[in-house]
Parts: structure tokens; sequence; C-alpha cells
């Protein structure tokens, strides 16, 4: 995918960088980076219990995919904003726009209200997560490693920290304060931001308007995102897969998706994803990448800990807990690995290594029953764990190292942007799967059959019949084999 030999001689080349606003910048887009990541992982252990309280268990992948939905279509044009208002504002405007998402999040009264609730904070989620792209350029190739270390590690931090917090709140306390949590800690970022006001450089510029940005091509990705997550999430479950409900928003999502790569390409001076990137082998490699990587990421980190719970038997904190074994190993190897790069230039091994390495562990997943020994879930965690965190860095420097300095915000945008699209897609489709699954097995059992669903979830422990637990053990073995086959094509 890269090559080693260009890279090193780009790195080697590269001065360090000189500007003194670099180290406390980086800081700030760190710490408002960690208040988003933590939202993304905290509700990974409390969602089983979320969607029962609502009586919306057979959809509780919503409360994920209505979050990353909003993400993915505005991560396009969040750089057009802060043109046109500036960066610095649009973080503050961010961390506000997320504050109240989470309210509305924590004081919801129905299903839809939450998942409004969710879409909401998701909307400019992007401006937190990966704010610090404008900034890329400003560090050298080899520095890069360094830098982007410290926003792997508050991702690695945050998704260590989410799901035992989740955990604590939905047994303790109540599913809601893994919301309400948000405000305090939003308090924090913002006034970290507000201290380091000055040396945080903004990029607005003059010469950009509001009909710079291009909200057709914004309507029409959102449209083939929002058709193709809602045939995922009903088929099978809401409607059948030949219905015609079904078959509408599968043939609207993928017919759209050529009328955006034409309509980018022809109409718009300044277009939400530059196709010219396309023409990078390793920002092409890059994305595909990170798409498998994080379909395999995201099923694993929503639906394991609901393995956890309705097989295993275990609560909601000792799920979180679990789950560390998953998360803990990849800020260490993502910190490794960006030594590594800059000490040597080189990516390509790491790339082969931690995908081989993740390629294993994904694999091994599918080993899980109630059964399994936790010594032996945690080995197979961890060796999976140990694979992402080399890859991620690797990955995302690869995607930096062909493409001119110009060009480089919109390659690093549409390499993230990547990560939450195999999210987007990775949960509706796995959750797809299992209901499928399980809900044949029920309707096939008088003794179940007369079940709504196949559980209903306490605010502890889950309370249900021995034979849901064995028909959910089979049903997501399939997904394991998912994951495996995506971690298959990451690896080549």
């Amino acid at each position: 995918m890269a090559n080693p030999s260009y890279i090193y001689q780009v790195i080697r080349t590269t001065n360090r960088p000189k500007s003194k606003n670099l180290p406390p910048s980086w800081s700030s887009l760190a710490v408002a980076g960690f208040l988003a990541s933590l939202d993304q992982t905290i509700v990974s252990t409390s969602m089983p219990t979320i969607a029962s309280h609502f009586n919306a268990l057979n959809s509780q992948s919503w409360i994920a995919t209505s979050y990353l939905i909003s993400s993915t279509c505005f991560q396009p044009v969040f750089g057009r904003f802060c043109d046109l208002w500036g960066c610095k504002l649009m973080l503050l405007v961010s961390i506000g726009l997320f504050e109240f998402g989470s309210v509305l999040t924590a004081t919801a009264k129905n299903f839809v209200w939450l998942c409004c609730g969710r879409a909401t904070a998701g909307t400019l989620i992007f401006v937190l997560i990966a704010k610090c792209v404008p900034r890329i350029p400003m560090v050298p190739l080899r520095e890069r490693g360094r830098y982007t270390g410290v926003m792997f590690a508050r991702i690695a931090l945050a998704s260590a920290l989410g799901p035992v917090l989740g955990g604590v709140f939905t047994t303790s306390v109540s599913w809601r304060w893994a919301f309400y949590i948000n405000l305090p800690i939003g308090g924090v970022a913002t006034l970290v931001v507000l201290s380091l006001w000055t040396k945080i450089p903004d990029s607005k510029l003059a010469s950009v308007k509001v009909s710079d940005i291009d909200f057709v091509g914004v309507i029409i990705l959102t449209a083939s995102v929002v058709a193709l997550s809602l045939s995922l999430t009903w088929g099978g479950v809401t409607y059948p897969w030949k219905s015609p409900q079904v078959i509408a928003l599968l043939s609207v999502g993928f017919a759209l998706i050529p009328l955006f790569i034409v309509y980018e390409m022809k109409v718009p001076e300044v277009p939400i994803i530059p196709m010219s990137i396309f023409k990078y082998r390793n920002v092409v490699g890059a994305a595909t990448n990170y798409f498998f990587i994080h379909w395999g990421l995201y099923g694993l980190s929503v639906y394991l800990p609901t393995f956890f719970q309705l097989v295993k038997g275990d609560d909601q904190l000792i799920s979180g807990f679990e789950l560390l074994a998953y998360v803990i190993p990849i800020l260490p190897m993502s910190f490794t690995v960006g030594i590594l790069i800059s000490r040597t230039g080189w990516v390509r091994p790491y790339l082969w290594s931690g995908g081989a390495v993740n390629l294993i562990g994904t694999g091994c997943c599918i080993l899980f029953t109630s059964k399994t020994s936790k010594a032996a879930e945690f080995v197979i965690l961890i060796v999976t764990g140990m694979g992402i965190g080399f890859v991620f860095q690797a990955n995302t420097i690869c995607g930096q190292s062909q493409v001119k300095r110009s060009e480089l915000a919109s390659a690093v945008t549409m390499v993230t942007w990547s990560r939450t699209l195999g999210g987007l897609f990775a949960i509706p489709a796995e959750g797809a799967v299992i209901q499928n699954i399980v809900n044949r097995k029920v309707e096939g059992n008088s003794v179940t059959a007369p079940v709504s669903l196949f559980v209903h979830l306490t605010q502890g422990r889950p309370s249900f019949s021995p034979s849901i637990s064995v028909y959910f053990s089979l049903a997501i073995h399939l997904p394991y084999s998912q994951r495996t086959a995506t971690s298959t094509e990451n690896h080549r």
C-alpha cells in the first residue's frame, strides 16, 4: 500500500515543527476530542438496558446508528464551516450542540426522543473528533506519528473509561447519567479551549461565503446514508427482506451513490468530497482499510457487552470491565507504532503485522460461547486490540504520504470519514443479522414463541428464558464471521 522508500525519504528530509503554539493547541483539541470519544463508548454497556426501558430492544442499534448518521453526513462539510466562521468558534459551537444533544438524550421520554437527542449530539461531533485535521499540515511527516499518537491516546482512554462508567451508572444509578456526565466534562473542555484561545490558530477565510457550502451534496449523501441504514435495520425485523419498503430503500440508497459522485465531479466549485484525491492509491487504500477495520471495531464494541450480559449472565458493570481487555491494548500499541514510524520512516511492516494480528484475534472470537473461560476471552480480546493499535497509526500516516500539502486536509478528512462510515453500516447490519436469527429461533420454539423479542433487561442483571441465551449465542457467531472477513480484506 505505502511505498516505504518514498515515505522514508520524505520523513528524513522534513524538519521538526517550529510553531510554539502547536503543543498547546493540540492539547486543547485532544481534550475536546476526549469528550466526543467518551460519548461513543459509554453507551456500549448500557444499550440493552436503555432499549429495554423503552420496550425497543429490537431497535437498540439505533442508539448508535442515529448518532453515526448525523456525524457521517456532516463530516465532509465541517471544513467549510470552519473556513466560514472560524475554527475556534466552530469548536465552541460543536461543544454546545453536543451538550444540548446530551441533555435531550438524558431526559428522553420515549425512544424516538432519545434517538433524536443522539442525532443532535452527533451533528458536529466530527469537529471535536477530528478538529486537528487543519493542524496536520503544520506537523512534519516524521513527527505526525507522535502528534497523532496524542489523538489516539484520548480515544483509547475514552474507550477504556466509557464501558466501565456506563456499567457503573446503569447498575448503580441510572442509564441517564451516561449522558448527564457529558455536562461537567463539556464544561471542562470549554474552559480548556477558552484558556488557550489565543494560542489556537484560526482558519477563517474572508473569501468563503455560505453559498460555497455544498448543501445539495449533503442532502444527496444524507438521503443515501439514511435509506441504506433503514433498509439494514428494518430488513427481516420490522419488514421482510422482500417487502416493498426494504427493496425501495435499498434501491434508492444505492442509486443515489453514483448520482452523488457525478454531482460532486460536475457541479459544485468546492465539493464536500473532492474526487481528485482518489487518484492517490494510498488514500484509497487507507480509506478502504479504515472502513473494514472499523466495521469490526464498532461491531465488536457494541455487541460484545450484549453477549456478556445475555449469554454469560454478567451485569453491565462486569461487561464493561471485560471489554477493557479489547480496548486497553490499543493505547500502548498506537504509541509504540507512532514512535517506530517517527524513527524509521517505515509504514508497510506495521500495516501487515497489525492486520495479521487483528485477523487472528477477530477470527478466534468465533470460538466464544457461554462456556468459554474468562482467561481465554481476555487473551483473544487482547490480541485483537493489539492488532487494531498497530494498524491505526500506520494507516493514518499511509493516507498522508502521497498527497500534496494543499490536499492533505481533504485526504485526512476522507480517511477519517471512512471510519465512521464503517461503523455506520456495521452496527445495523450486524444487529439485523442477530435479530433475524434469534427471532427465527424464538418463533420456531413453542416455549419461547410468546416472547416478543428475546430478552427483557431490568436495571441490573438480565432475566430471560435460558433458551434465548442459547439462541443469542448462536446468532452472534455470524457477525463474528463477518468481522473476520472484513479483517481479511483490510489485511490485503
